[in-house]
């Protein structure tokens, strides 16, 4: 059995980013990268975002990787959205259905190794990466 979304076999996906983020949030090296590993997750797990959530997880991305914006003010920009600053529209799903269609994507969550903080990162930033690629292709 695979995730309906990512790919990854079985619920692997969840269990590796509940991991990450327990992780991340243990060790501040690791933590450098959570606003990626929490961004390229949802992207790829659409059913938790609504249609303009999911834009909004993918223009953060896109600030961090393309635009090279800070992390900590994507991460403000994704708060103030979160709060109701955004465009008035709510960011969680409300129907539990994928907003994109893709099933399989090149890289998942379980392509990321975690052994030191650096091949975290580098993992994370490549998985990511990816990820804005193939969700930049699609029309939404």
């Amino acid at each position: 059995m695979k995730c309906p979304e990512c790919g990854a076999p079985g619920s692997q996906c969840q269990e590796r980013f509940n991991e990450f983020l327990a992780l991340e949030f243990s060790d501040a090296a690791f933590f450098a990268v959570h606003h990626l590993t929490v961004a390229t997750f949802m992207l790829q797990h659409s059913s938790r975002l609504s249609r303009e959530g999911w834009i909004c997880e993918r223009e953060l991305l896109s600030a961090i990787l393309a635009e090279d914006q800070p992390p900590d003010s994507v991460g403000k920009q994704a708060r103030h959205f979160l709060d109701g600053g955004g465009c008035g529209v709510g960011f969680k799903s409300k129907d539990g259905l994928p907003v994109v269609a893709i099933s399989t994507w090149t890289k998942t969550i379980l392509d990321v190794c975690s052994e030191s903080a650096d091949v975290y990162a580098r993992d994370i930033t490549s998985w990511a990466r990816a990820a804005l690629e193939e969700a930049n292709k699609l029309d939404l």
